[in-house]
């Protein structure tokens, strides 16, 4: 009787793709694009007992021909890297089909044919059933699902607190700095001008407690620890002043470094900048920056170190990096300016200074580094490669220029249009694969894109003026400078 059913032709199980999108501990699953993908049998989300998924849910599995596939709780769950290919996902026409193999989850015998939700083979790989009596009460997970916010599963034992750059506030740093956010407080310059008055404040998520901290017109604003750092332009001249750090309490304005940094990063004790000189200033014109390279300093202002140098043989009089870095872990991404006959160049560096490493040469200036990703626009169409530089994945191809890149749970906004200087353009967002193109708020001229909490604000560009607004919930700009 044994061997008759284990004969049986084994049992099928319609499979679709999740038409809702999916978090694993704050980290959005592209299954668009998944080699892996995830499926859906019966209304419930199966997910493939792959390393990579296994280890992000904080599980270990192990197969053996006698005993079959065991699966166990970890301590510790790990940030989720995904394996994506350029095409799109589909599964018309399959199907998948129940395992002959037996089963244990957490020592426990799983009577796979008797379940309601089985596991189930798909393409040669199992797949696991997020049921409640699994994700709760077998692993301790806490779930949640809602038609806008799709599926979440969050597994209460992470690594060891390095979180996935979804789930840092990286993101407002890297768009300008014009904003930043620290626990329930906001950090912000309400007009970053070249003419007009700028100032650095706090104030709560809730629109209380603000409070100015210095007058410093301030760019490049984060928050560490204690101490607020930022980058100063003076007032109605187009030249730096330099790097400073002040007190969140406002106490202590310190400045730092002399050194006329547009943007940095504050990473431990270290302070990461592009190395820029002032040029063609004269008394009839404000002149230009063009950078050198990339340095850090110390917070204390010590140890001074390159760590790139650039050349600009063939442009002399041209910057060697984009103004935007990013510091992600160990490295540093930059970017080389093309000089009109090459594209740009795309490099990474460690943050010694050493192992400079060319990724994939790709038509952009700018980029944002988001789950792993690297996302740019290359005339007008979105892309997305790993950190090591894997071929580049087609995200969404637009009618219009895209720019001001920014990640916020599981959304990619941007800015669509070219609003030189009469028109306006608009804010809208898409889901990290490329779906549920969205208009947020139309006719505005935002240079750049910010968070704080659920909020979305966004600097304007008026005559040498980035006045802050807020996006209500209405969908109107409510402007945060006092007039």
């Amino acid at each position: 009787m044994k061997k008759s059913l284990l004969a049986a032709a084994p049992k099928q199980a319609e499979v679709s793709l999740p038409a809702f999108p999916i978090f694993l501990n704050g980290t959005p699953v592209d299954n668009t694009h998944s080699i892996f993908p995830l499926l859906v049998y019966k209304d419930i989300t199966y997910f493939p007992m792959t390393w990579d998924y296994a280890r992000a849910l904080g599980l270990t599995t192990s197969w053996g021909s006698q005993g079959g596939l065991s699966i166990e709780k970890r301590i510790r769950s790990e940030v989720l890297t995904q394996t994506l290919k350029p095409d799109a996902n589909a599964v018309s026409g399959e199907t998948a089909v129940l395992p002959d193999f037996c089963i244990r989850v957490n020592g426990k015998t799983i009577d796979n044919a008797a379940e309601t939700y089985p596991l189930l083979l798909f393409r040669n790989i199992t797949y696991f059933p997020m049921t409640w009596r699994f994700t709760h009460d077998e692993f301790g997970w806490n779930t949640s699902w809602d038609n806008v916010n799709g599926f979440r599963i969050d597994t209460p034992a992470q690594t060891d607190g390095t979180l996935p750059a979804t789930e840092s506030d990286d993101f407002n740093l890297n768009t300008g700095g014009q904003m930043t956010v620290s626990g329930d407080w906001m950090y912000y310059n309400p007009n970053n001008s070249y003419f007009e008055s700028g100032y650095l404040y706090k104030m709560k998520l809730d629109g209380s407690g603000k409070t100015k901290l210095t007058d410093d017109n301030a760019r490049s604003i984060q928050v560490v620890g204690d101490w607020v750092y930022y980058t100063a332009m003076d007032k109605g001249k187009n030249v730096h002043q330099g790097i400073f750090k002040v007190r969140t309490d406002d106490t202590e304005r310190t400045k730092i470094s002399d050194a006329p940094a547009g943007k940095i990063a504050v990473e431990g004790d270290w302070i990461y900048h592009v190395d820029q000189v002032l040029t063609g200033q004269t008394e009839n014109a404000i002149g230009y920056y063009k950078t050198l390279g990339i340095k850090k300093i110390k917070t204390d202002g010590t140890g001074e170190t390159s760590l790139f140098q650039g050349t600009t043989a063939s442009n002399p009089s041209g910057s060697v990096v984009e103004d935007s870095i990013h510091v992600l872990k160990d490295w540093i991404y930059l970017v080389q300016p093309g000089d009109g006959k090459s594209p740009p160049a795309f490099y990474k560096i460690r943050k010694a200074g050493t192992q400079l490493t060319p990724l994939p040469a790709v038509n952009f200036n700018n980029f944002m580094v988001a789950d792993g990703w690297i996302y740019y626009v290359d005339n007008n169409e979105l892309f997305k490669m790993s950190l090591e530089g894997s071929s580049a994945i087609s995200v969404k191809k637009f009618d219009k220029y895209v720019n001001s890149l920014y990640y916020h749970d599981g959304w990619i906004y941007y800015v669509k249009g070219s609003f030189g200087f009469m028109g306006s353009a608009d804010i809208e967002k898409i889901r990290i694969d490329g779906s549920e193109q969205t208009r947020v708020i139309g006719g505005v001229r935002a240079s750049s894109l910010y968070f704080a909490g659920s909020k979305l604000y966004f600097a304007g560009s008026w005559e040498g003026s980035n006045p802050l607004y807020e996006v209500t919930a209405d969908g109107q700009p409510k402007l945060l400078k006092e007039e």
